[in-house]
């Protein structure tokens, strides 16, 4: 696979249907089903986020991340945003990819006068927890979301713009 075929755009509509394949396949390969709580957003993401880029490889979406405001539960998170649905398609792991859809929320997020960034990963994701801590995130805390299905526990991040 060559990163040079893939493209990061900002999300539209029209790739809605493999942005929640996307998600939706790497909660399977994580263990987790698609719970109808905690992935509500998987039917229009548009309606979640304040905004969001795919990785396309032509028009097949095969990555995406996105981020939404936080600040209607409290004013300590009010200027803040979280990172949200960062998920690769396996064999598009290793490209620089990763770092370049980050680069493209963190952007945003400063372009936004956002003041910090919050995000979670599960426990057991190492990979992920090495890449957000070079990319500066630091851990936050933790917490166990419960929905419909199998809690997930995470652990929290945060990075200071």
């Amino acid at each position: 696979m060559s990163a040079s075929r893939v493209r990061i755009e900002r999300y539209v509509p029209a790739h809605r249907e493999g942005f929640s394949a996307v998600v939706s396949g790497g909660l399977h390969e994580l263990g987790f089903s698609v719970d109808a709580v905690l992935d509500a957003d998987l039917a229009r993401p548009e309606e979640f986020y304040d905004a969001i880029w795919v990785a396309l490889d032509g028009e097949r979406v095969v990555g995406c991340v996105a981020m939404r405001r936080l600040g209607a539960a409290g004013a300590d998170a009010a200027g803040e945003v979280e990172l949200k649905r960062m998920y690769l398609l396996p064999a598009y792991r290793g490209l620089g990819l990763g770092r370049e859809m980050l680069a493209s929320a963190l952007e945003w997020a400063r372009l936004e006068r956002v003041r910090a960034v919050r995000l979670d990963t599960g426990w057991d994701m190492v990979a992920a927890q090495r890449f957000y801590e070079a990319a500066g995130f630091r851990p936050w805390g933790d917490r166990t979301e419960i929905g419909d299905g199998a809690p997930r526990c995470e652990k929290l991040y945060r990075l200071a713009l």
